[in-house]
């Protein structure tokens, strides 16, 4: 028989041996998951090359056959949205007479789908009576849209009063201002522009504002280029017609018309563009891109 001193050495023994399987358990287990890991790190990178390897040698085969180009028809599909790109697919493809000047001016100037893309229905249009009763309400400065399919087709020197007309149109909505007289509109305006001599190959003539306004039974008058004079002429119920160099409103040259100010700028109406009189702008803004301007008054 053992000792009780026996027995409780064999009991410690045993004791080593069972602490000394358990930590070799561990051990192998958190072996194992690491293995496991490093397993599935391998199996993730060799899916990631194989499925780049894959891209690679799609694309290399997609430009040697032309197939980008021929599925986007891209012209335009760095800048526009798909409706515009879808029209010029349609353009190529129906081959259309679209003047390019009008596929240009659409390619900077997305608001201009709905006019680009019902020109060929164009006569649908042209000459036809114009109603502005829903476009003027008195007492405001009406924004009107040279692009407007209701005279934008129209004739306008060599050009359409939708490309080129930014004048008459500017001209068109003081005069609605002013007199209230809904018989005028940028077709009216145009006309009027051509026929008295206001209209060149370099589009409207600045005399316009001036003689031409005085010819309309209002009143123009060319003003310097001052924050302080800007906001008299908005302060005495006139105007401010503006030319303007390329920059934010145009990349060639563009009329707007200054309607009036607040604290935070001035507010545009710009006949190309309707999210241009949505804000306001700070005269630092526009100062260093107008080439001239005019005050433009009613007469009582």
């Amino acid at each position: 028989m053992y000792s009780q001193e026996q027995e409780l050495q064999l009991i410690s023994v045993e004791r080593d041996r069972l602490d000394s399987y358990r930590i070799g358990s561990v051990q192998n287990r958190a072996s194992l998951r690491r293995k496991r890991r490093r397993r599935q790190q391998r199996r993730r990178l060799l899916r990631s090359g194989i499925l780049c390897l894959t891209a690679i040698a799609l694309l290399a085969i997609c430009f040697q056959t032309n197939w980008i180009a021929n599925v986007l028809d891209t012209s335009f599909v760095d800048s526009l949205p798909k409706k515009i790109r879808k029209l010029e697919k349609k353009v190529k493809k129906e081959q259309k007479e679209y003047p390019m000047e009008l596929l240009e001016a659409l390619e900077q100037n997305e608001e201009m789908y709905d006019f680009a893309e019902n020109y060929t229905n164009r006569e649908e249009y042209q000459g036809k009576a114009i109603d502005l009763s829903d476009s003027y309400e008195t007492g405001s400065v009406p924004l009107l849209m040279q692009w407007d399919k209701r005279w934008g087709y129209d004739s306008y020197g060599d050009a359409m009063i939708g490309l080129a007309g930014c004048g008459p149109t500017c001209m068109a909505m003081a005069y609605l201002y002013f007199t209230d007289d809904l018989g005028m509109n940028p077709r009216k305006m145009a006309e009027y522009a051509q026929d008295g001599g206001y209209h060149s190959e370099e589009g409207t003539s600045w005399s316009f504002w001036t003689e031409g306004a005085n010819g309309l039974g209002l009143t123009g008058e060319q003003i310097p280029l001052s924050e302080d004079r800007m906001k008299a002429v908005l302060d005495q119920g006139g105007l401010v017609v503006c030319s303007m160099a390329p920059g934010d409103f145009t990349t060639t040259g563009h009329f707007i018309l200054l309607r009036g100010y607040d604290v935070n700028g001035f507010l545009v109406n710009d006949p190309n563009r309707k999210k241009n009189s949505q804000r306001q702008w700070d005269y630092e803004t526009l100062s260093g891109q107008i080439k001239n301007l005019w005050a433009v008054y009613g007469r009582n």
